[in-house]
């Protein structure tokens, strides 16, 4: 996995790394095999100190793509994630939690930029403790220029600015390099505190404007998903 290459970054940012999962779980999955996926991917943080935050819970509607599950974490460097992609407790959990009830997976990541301040860069912080996270992943067409691309990620990222704060906690966006990405070029994370404020930013205009402008006529197919953001086990069950 190589990471882009290095560009200026503004003042007061922080280049990160996205990692998101979505999982297409067995549809026979029980409560309590559920509860254990998903309370030993939160405590994986624990274990390798790389991760700087996560996120995760299931789907809010059943996507058509079988999309159940999904999860987020957040690494300093592409090197880090390459380390905790091999890491023994991160193995472990796939193989004992997820890969056995698991038929299939689309992963997206991708660098970004965040305030580099505590609360937005690890996501703590009361606006952080619920919520939901929006997931747009997006193909980018074979043959689209490369200014239409790049003005779709600034349309994205400059959508912060155009949005009452009340409605977006954090946006993040950027070209995904994930060999698991299901051909999914780019993706955009969104946290949004309520599905009030979800349905607010899926209608806002800045919002319609983005997909209808510059995403619409370049892309070759779209996904999203939205899901809760699961009260879990703050101690280790590892």
């Amino acid at each position: 996995m190589n990471g882009p290459q290095e560009s200026t970054r503004p003042t007061g940012t922080r280049k990160v790394v996205e990692h998101v999962v979505l999982l297409q779980m067995e549809e026979d999955l029980t409560d309590e095999q559920e509860k254990d996926m998903l309370d030993h991917l939160y405590s994986l943080q624990y274990h390798y100190r790389g991760i700087l935050a996560v996120s995760l819970g299931r789907v809010v509607e059943r996507m058509p793509e079988g999309v159940t599950h999904a999860f987020f974490q957040r690494f300093p460097s592409f090197e880090a994630l390459e380390q905790y992609m091999n890491h023994p407790a991160r193995l472990k959990v796939a193989d004992e939690f997820i890969s056995p009830y698991c038929k299939g997976r689309i992963v997206a990541d991708f660098e970004a930029e965040v305030e580099d301040d505590l609360e937005p860069l690890f996501r703590r912080g009361d606006k952080f403790q619920q919520g939901i996270e929006h997931v747009v992943l997006i193909k980018v067409r074979e043959g689209a220029s490369q200014a239409g691309t790049e003005g779709m990620m600034e349309a994205f990222n400059a959508l912060p600015q155009q949005i009452d704060p009340s409605v977006i906690v954090q946006l993040t966006a950027g070209v995904n390099l994930s060999d698991r990405s299901k051909g999914y070029t780019h993706g955009v994370l969104v946290r949004v505190p309520s599905e009030e404020a979800l349905d607010t930013f899926s209608k806002h205009p800045a919002y319609v404007s983005v997909f209808t402008e510059k995403v619409l006529p370049i892309s070759a197919g779209l996904l999203s998903a939205d899901f809760l953001v699961d009260p879990v086990t703050k101690s280790s069950p590892l």
